[in-house]
């Protein structure tokens, strides 16, 4: 007897016996347990479950998976919060240190896994009127219409711009 089935689809790298095709419910019990605070590391040693390499492959082949793990992470890094909070209510004077690693640790995580809501840089974004498009008019000079001096000086105005543009590529 096989120790695992042939799927009708070529079947992925992995351990024996593990599954490789894709199968809805199994992708609904990875996102869960995302969901509930466990790493896609911890889920894959679960030998009812895909290798991380499979899982790797549906996000290429599934995009409405890829999706679902997406926000999965950003639950998961809501569940990594809530357990800081957590540690910082257990910490006494005799664990402090320990509980400093574990705090900064999931703090980590979870700026790494939902960076738009817990990362430590402010995101600016740049909006036209009524939020839409930033509108850009151009404008074109005549320099032949120009006073001779005003000339000289767009001149002088155009090499600063060119010669600052250079060295801050250099930089």
């Amino acid at each position: 007897m096989p120790r695992f089935k042939p799927t009708p689809e070529k079947p992925l790298p992995g351990k024996p016996g593990r599954l490789s095709h894709y199968d809805e419910h199994v992708a609904d019990e990875i996102v869960r347990r995302m969901i509930e605070g466990e790493s896609l590391t911890d889920i894959c040693r679960d030998e009812r479950l895909p290798p991380r390499v499979t899982i790797y492959a549906w996000f290429d082949r599934f995009p409405e998976f890829y999706q679902r793990c997406a926000r999965a992470r950003e639950a998961l890094a809501d569940y990594l919060v809530d357990e800081i909070e957590n540690l910082a209510r257990d910490t006494t004077e005799e664990n402090v240190q320990s509980m400093k690693v574990k705090i900064s640790t999931k703090q980590w995580r979870a700026m790494k896994l939902a960076p738009r809501f817990y990362g430590d840089k402010a995101q600016v974004e740049l909006t036209g009127a009524n939020g839409g498009p930033v509108q850009v008019q151009a404008l074109t000079i005549d320099s032949r219409a120009l006073l001779p001096e005003h000339r000289e000086a767009l001149k002088q105005a155009l090499l600063a711009a060119k010669n600052a543009k250079g060295e801050s590529d250099e930089n």
